[in-house]
């Protein structure tokens, strides 16, 4: 099993959190789960897959599931989808920084919201195919990741200012845990809340209240996994919650279970939120070369 990550050229560290290449045999691999469930954490993805392909569904782990595509993005989630790897998986996956994929895309960032797997032929056309060949033939992972930078380099588009009222919301969302009154930055923004938000689905393709939400939830993850034993009114008041009721359903509306629910789970799964590995009988860290699907 490999999994490498490899930083953007300089011209893209910007936009672009980083690349990861993952190559891993699942007939050799059986102490990790091939059954993932991604938790939504607030940024857009893209893959390019130059092995076997893996499958999806936004149902559950024993529901029908669909093949991604060759080359896919993943948009912005609001729930979990689930994921099941199979045969030979090696691919590369873009993590784009928090409002990084609009820099290249020239769309509504909004229309792929809760989409897994969007064809990246529908966006750039028959390029992806080369890309895909490039990637395929290329003879080391430095060779992939630089036919990567040329290509994202030739489609940047040009800077839009309006993404610094996004970014700087974000930032103060993070600050805050996701526990800030968007109103109240009215007045450092200079633009009314309604206007935000129009910018935040545009930019983001997710509302400020949707983004607090994950902020927060992922938060709560996070101490879940620091402390297991953590009782339901400890997360919740954590979290900035002071209703268990709301904090139970804003949980399982993101993870797709309760927290109580979380370790009486019997099916071996993996859970990949804010960029760390969770197992569901218990938390288990993995280092940033095992850490997958999901990066901070």
């Amino acid at each position: 099993m490999k999994a490498e990550i490899f930083k953007p050229s300089p011209f893209l560290r910007q936009y672009i959190d980083n690349y990861m290449l993952v190559d891993i045999n699942w007939q050799d691999t059986a102490a990790l789960a091939s059954v993932w469930r991604l938790i939504p954490y607030g940024k857009i993805s893209m893959l390019f897959l130059y092995g076997d392909a893996h499958e999806y569904n936004l149902i559950g782990p024993t529901a029908p599931m669909q093949k991604t595509r060759q080359a896919f993005m993943v948009g912005q989630l609001t729930q979990p989808i689930w994921l099941k790897f199979s045969g030979h998986t090696r691919l590369i996956k873009i993590q784009f920084k928090d409002t990084g994929a609009q820099q290249f895309l020239p769309m509504n960032m909004e229309e792929f919201t809760n989409v897994p797997s969007l064809d990246l032929e529908a966006i750039w056309g028959k390029s992806i195919s080369l890309l895909l060949e490039q990637i395929f033939e290329a003879n080391s992972d430095v060779e992939r990741i630089n036919y990567l930078n040329n290509f994202l380099e030739n489609r940047l588009l040009p800077q839009n200012n309006q993404v610094d009222y996004v970014d700087y919301t974000l930032a103060q969302l993070k600050l805050n845990q996701g526990n800030l009154a968007i109103k109240s930055l009215e007045g450092q923004l200079g633009i009314s809340t309604r206007q935000l938000e129009r910018l935040f689905r545009t930019r983001l393709g997710l509302s400020p209240k949707e983004m607090s939400k994950i902020i927060r939830l992922n938060c709560a993850f996070s101490n879940l996994e620091a402390n297991p034993t953590a009782s339901l009114t400890q997360l919740s008041y954590e979290a900035g919650y002071y209703d268990q009721a709301h904090f139970s359903r804003d949980f399982k509306g993101i993870a797709g279970v309760s927290p109580s629910q979380l370790f009486s789970q019997t099916s071996h799964e993996l859970f990949v939120t804010h960029g760390e590995c969770f197992v569901k009988q218990k938390p288990m860290n993995l280092s940033r070369k095992t850490s997958i699907l999901a990066t901070k």
